[in-house]
């Protein structure tokens, strides 16, 4: 069996949702990923969609996927025994990651769950906080979720349209964006820690792995000082947004000066398929031979070309539709015009490409104990190793699954105590 990346490596992940796709990484590296969830499961076990819509603790898709190859062990760190088997556990690990609030990090520090002091009695031990705004400065203890990390960072006043509001990019980003900025760093300082024994504590902030999410706006404000405004699907030049086709949507790129061919070629693509229209007149030709795109900052030169321009956009508009996303772009790259497939979820399922590169993973997941389990095919990593590929292992685990391996195989706790911790609510 090929050796994983990360084999032999030990990770402690306490983390909230916010935090999931760190460990996910890692796991899927091959590290040893013991989520430590409290007593009775992690909240968000109940987070929708839900496999074949069966509302419950081991149904949730979200949590298989951001889980799966993990470990699950149960502990109560309001208790002081639960404190001391995580301080048992911590023992055995290279890294811990955490995703906890100000609150809840000022609660543990009083009840003596300080990560400084595990560092200490540790050297090489890694720290990985996860958190909205760091753990110092005059934002430290503000609370947040996806939606309020995106607002801080900026990225979310680019998403919507001009005459509304700023709007939440899907998919939970500022999770994701934070999870991969932990990972990295995670793996900066376990490359640290095995050359010299120091490990240290890494610390993230969703704002701050953001803030480079934001396209050029930085550029712009440097150099001409003004905010980049959200633009929707307003067309300030035409062959430049998302289109409409038969079977969906495209997005079209063409005409920008240096970026493929120029606007003359859509115009004689138009014209060979009998829908160039007034199109093919000189005027249009002389005006995207000569256009460039500073004439945007000028509301003049603006009202000068906005008759062609507007006319061009007309008929471009009822071009795109005439045809196929396929058609679009398979022709638009063979006269070098950039055009891209606005993917739906399914053409992604169904993609050849992604099948003949044996993308999809695919495993069996318990749901309940006692059912059936579910067929299921996960998205592929986002990295491909060759000599140390990653795979998926297990399923993402039941809730305290391997609460006996953990705590009495491998921390060493006697089964007559884990049972009595059991009774306790500890565990």
């Amino acid at each position: 069996m090929t050796q994983a990346a990360l084999d032999g490596v030990r990770i402690l992940d306490l983390t909230s949702e916010m935090g999931w796709y760190c460990g996910k990484l890692l796991a899927d590296l091959g590290a040893d990923v013991i989520k430590l969830e409290p007593v009775g499961g992690d909240p968000a076990r109940g987070r929708p969609p839900f496999w074949q819509a069966q509302p419950g603790r081991e149904t949730s898709l979200r949590f298989w996927y951001f889980n799966a190859n993990k470990r699950s062990a149960t502990v109560d760190l309001g208790q002081h025994d639960g404190r001391w088997l995580l301080g048992e556990l911590i023992n055995t690990a290279d890294i811990v990651v955490e995703s906890w609030t100000a609150s809840e990090r000022a609660r543990l520090a009083e009840q003596g769950l300080d990560p400084a002091a595990y560092m200490n009695e540790r050297p090489s031990l890694i720290w990985v906080s996860i958190t909205g705004f760091g753990l110092d400065g005059p934002k430290a203890g503000w609370e947040v979720t996806d939606i309020v990390a995106q607002a801080a960072a900026g990225i979310a006043n680019l998403a919507g349209y001009p005459d509304g509001s700023p709007m939440r990019i899907a998919g939970n980003q500022a999770y994701i964006v934070a999870g991969l900025s932990a990972a990295q760093g995670a793996l900066l300082a376990l490359l640290q820690a095995e050359a010299t024994g120091q490990g240290q504590h890494v610390e993230t902030s969703m704002q701050e792995a953001l803030s480079i999410c934001q396209e050029t706006s930085h550029l712009q404000w440097d150099f001409q000082e003004s905010s980049r405004q959200r633009v929707g699907e307003s067309y300030r030049i035409p062959g430049i947004g998302t289109y409409e086709t038969q079977d969906g949507f495209i997005y079209s790129m063409v005409g920008i000066p240096g970026f493929g061919a120029p606007w003359t070629e859509v115009i004689n693509w138009m014209d060979e398929s009998g829908m160039a229209e007034d199109l093919t007149e000189p005027v249009y030709a002389e005006t995207f031979a000569n256009f460039n795109l500073r004439i945007l900052l000028d509301p003049e030169e603006q009202a000068k070309h906005a008759p062609v321009l507007d006319r061009a956009q007309e008929v471009l508009t009822k071009f795109y539709a005439s045809k196929t996303k396929t058609e679009l772009y398979e022709a638009g790259q063979g006269r070098r015009l950039l055009i891209g497939q606005v993917a739906t979820p399914a053409d992604i399922g169904d993609s050849a490409h992604l099948a003949a590169r044996e993308w999809w993973l695919e495993l069996k997941q318990p749901t309940t104990l006692g059912q059936d389990d579910a067929d299921l095919r996960f998205p592929g990593p986002p990295y491909r190793l060759s000599e140390t590929p990653t795979s998926i292992r297990r399923p993402a685990p039941q809730v305290g699954e391997h609460n006996q391996e953990i705590w009495v195989d491998e921390v060493g706790i006697p089964a007559e105590d884990l049972i009595a911790f059991a009774g306790e609510g500890a565990v």
